[in-house]
């Protein structure tokens, strides 16, 4: 079965750069209070606002938009699609990392 064609306004690169843009924000928020994303980026608008909850950390809703500020219905899907994966793993990686630092503690306790 192959790939459903989508016909969106963004190209390959600019979708690329709004996911960079979005990871890059993410990675450099507080895990436990996650701002919303909304910047324009070339000519189009991108908001996204994230819910974080028992360190979890969730995509509320998504939006692409035109310079005249409608959506963009086609973009909007991808680009919660590609976002998808990359929560998964912030929150999979918060919670390693969260093991790995229970751990340290419980060594360091264990061998007082």
């Amino acid at each position: 079965m192959g790939a459903l064609k989508i016909d969106c306004y963004c190209n390959e690169t600019q979708m690329s750069s709004i996911i960079k843009s979005i990871t890059s924000h993410l990675y450099n928020s507080d895990e436990m209070d996650v701002t919303d994303f909304d910047d324009v980026i070339g000519d189009i608008r991108v908001c996204v606002s994230f819910d974080a909850y028992m360190d979890t950390v969730n995509v509320k809703a998504s939006e692409v938009l035109d310079d005249e500020w409608d959506l963009l219905y086609e973009d909007t899907a991808v680009l919660t699609s590609r976002l998808k994966p990359i929560i998964e793993e912030y929150n999979r990686n918060g919670k390693e990392a969260g093991e790995q630092a229970y751990d340290i503690l419980e060594d360091r306790f264990t061998y007082i």
